[in-house]
């Protein structure tokens, strides 16, 4: 992995096994989520922006791992779930540069906004391996793009592309080979410069949670989040910036316990 920022708010992590084109392993998928911890407690990262190393985002699980698994071995103990991303508390845009399969997939699917290469490969894979839809991709895909969609594409395992990703909902914007990164970060530039990250920790934890609830009570919880956000500090930011007429000068997340 390898992690930087870019001292405008963005941490950039980025898949780094090129040799390998970037395939999973248990070592990538620890340090993986070692580099999201970082980001999460970072205060010079308000946006996490995730890539692939060369031409390929994730196209799976690396074939050796996939072969000793067949076989018998265990992948790892004690691994944090592949839904972890969702837990971050700040958001997270996946620039997906190519391949993107499988255990790649499900990763990119626990990002809260996806940037596509025109042209970049998308399967789900699990039904041409024997196994079902791993890690909660079918609840993702479910809401993405609708039960049917998310039936044929898990179903047939088939290869798409990033054009029908974005017709589809499973990418939201596409760019230009080559430019996806950069899109992704000046997307991501623009919510940390513009938007309190104790905002953007709460509208998060709405989004993938409250889905999971009823209206009521998810209305309840909003009521709790505004009385603790009228609490913190960007809540009195968020007033002045308007009362007197300039962009918001937001402090870093406080990490809060939602």
């Amino acid at each position: 992995m390898r992690y930087r920022t870019d001292g405008q708010g963005v941490a950039l992590l980025t898949l780094n096994r090129p040799e390998r084109r970037n395939m999973w392993t248990a070592r990538l998928e620890e340090r993986f989520y070692d580099c999201l911890d970082r980001a999460a407690a970072d205060p010079e990262a308000r946006v996490v922006v995730v890539t692939g190393a060369g031409d390929t985002f994730c196209p799976g699980l690396d074939p050796e791992v996939l072969s000793g698994l067949s076989a018998g071995a265990a992948y790892t103990t004690n691994r944090r779930p592949q839904t972890y991303a969702t837990t971050i508390p700040k958001p997270i845009v996946g620039a997906i540069n190519g391949s993107c399969a499988g255990i790649g997939l499900a990763q990119a699917l626990m990002f809260d906004y996806r940037f596509a290469a025109r042209g970049a490969k998308f399967s789900t894979a699990f039904a041409k391996r024997g196994l079902p839809a791993e890690d909660a991709t079918a609840w993702v895909l479910t809401r993405l793009c609708g039960p049917a969609h998310a039936f044929e594409l898990l179903a047939s395992a088939r290869v798409f592309l990033a054009e029908e990703a974005a017709e589809l909902g499973v990418v939201q914007q596409l760019s230009e080979p080559g430019q996806v990164v950069d899109d992704a970060v000046e997307f991501a530039r623009g919510l940390a410069a513009n938007v309190s990250p104790v905002s953007m920790a709460m509208i998060k934890s709405q989004i993938w949670r409250d889905c999971e609830t009823t209206l009521e009570a998810a209305r309840v919880r909003a009521q709790y989040l505004l009385r603790l956000a009228k609490e913190q500090p960007d809540f009195a930011e968020g007033a002045a910036s308007l009362r007197e007429k300039r962009p918001p000068a937001f402090a870093p997340y406080p990490g809060l316990h939602l």
